[in-house]
């Protein structure tokens, strides 16, 4: 059985929620001041794909929004993943998928500051770094994902089945989304701003993860904080 205070259920809701916004913003506003100083050119990158993620964090001033606005949300993931993983330890008995839920969420967080940090870099070698270091946060924070998937199954409460069905929708979407891109390119779209719009609207879909985990724990707390056991 796993019980939940209203004061926790606030916490836990607002959590998920700043990992759901503050990638987004970030990106965004570093954007807009890119082009503001004219660093990069002015479109709507979510359907052009005129510029990648990155280029918003390699130059002054914008990388000071950018660089700082990530670490900030690499720090807030690890965060909120320790207290899903403390959510779905019923007694305070870890088992090893939440152990790895752990691992995991440390590997995405650590991976996307290393990409940070190298951005700006010039050399094959940075180059390399940084398509390593964002796919590791790519695959981490799939990996997290999935687990929190599989574990919170058997404790949905009627108020949240239609949250967990999202969930996996969600999760889904970023794989999919990837080779939905490979075959469009493969169908002769251009590749760079193929893989741009692809890299933008990943971070809309996994922000949408965050905001369903949100409403899921404000069921939780708005349900007097009961989650089922497996074995009801």
């Amino acid at each position: 059985m796993l019980c939940m205070t209203h004061t926790n259920s606030r916490y836990l809701h607002y959590l998920p929620l700043s990992v759901a916004v503050l990638p987004l913003v970030t990106i965004n506003i570093s954007y807009l001041v890119a082009v503001a100083v004219e660093h990069l050119p002015a479109c709507i990158p979510y359907v052009s794909g005129c510029t990648t993620v990155s280029a918003a964090g390699r130059a002054v001033p914008e990388s000071l929004i950018f660089k700082s606005g990530m670490v900030l949300s690499a720090v807030t993931l690890v965060l909120l993943w320790h207290r899903i993983a403390a959510f779905l330890q019923p007694g305070g008995k870890p088992s090893s998928r939440v152990v790895l839920i752990r691992v995991f969420s440390v590997l995405a967080a650590l991976s996307l500051v290393v990409h940070v940090i190298a951005l700006g870099f010039k050399g094959d070698d940075f180059r390399q770094l940084r398509r390593i270091s964002i796919d590791g946060f790519a695959l981490g924070n799939l990996i997290v994902q999935i687990l929190f998937i599989a574990l919170y199954r058997p404790m949905r409460i009627e108020t949240t089945r239609k949250l967990y069905r999202w969930l996996v929708v969600l999760c889904i979407a970023p794989p999919a989304l990837a080779i939905a891109m490979e075959l469009a390119k493969w169908l002769g779209a251009p590749r760079h701003q193929t893989n741009n719009i692809g890299a933008w609207n990943a971070f809309v879909v996994v922000s949408g993860y965050y905001v369903v985990v949100a409403r899921i724990w404000w069921r939780h707390g708005m349900a007097g904080g009961r989650a089922a056991s497996p074995s009801e």
